[in-house]
């Protein structure tokens, strides 16, 4: 099965050399979005829960794992 070209580009992966081994985790992309997030709001936990329409708590949990 082949992923989205968006995909992709978005992970900075070259389409005709990547293979499953090559993706990162969705867990990964998790973790990286909420630092992202967390950088871009000043390590405002509840402006970056805001973006992701997430309640405050559930975030510092997600944080806590």
């Amino acid at each position: 099965m082949n992923s989205p070209s968006y995909l992709h580009y978005y992970l900075g992966l070259n389409r005709k050399s990547s293979n499953n081994n090559d993706l990162p985790t969705l867990e990964n992309l998790k973790k990286e979005y909420i630092s992202y997030l967390l950088e871009l709001t000043n390590n405002n936990i509840s402006d970056s829960a805001e973006i992701l329409t997430v309640s405050r708590a559930s975030l510092c949990n997600r944080l806590r794992k």
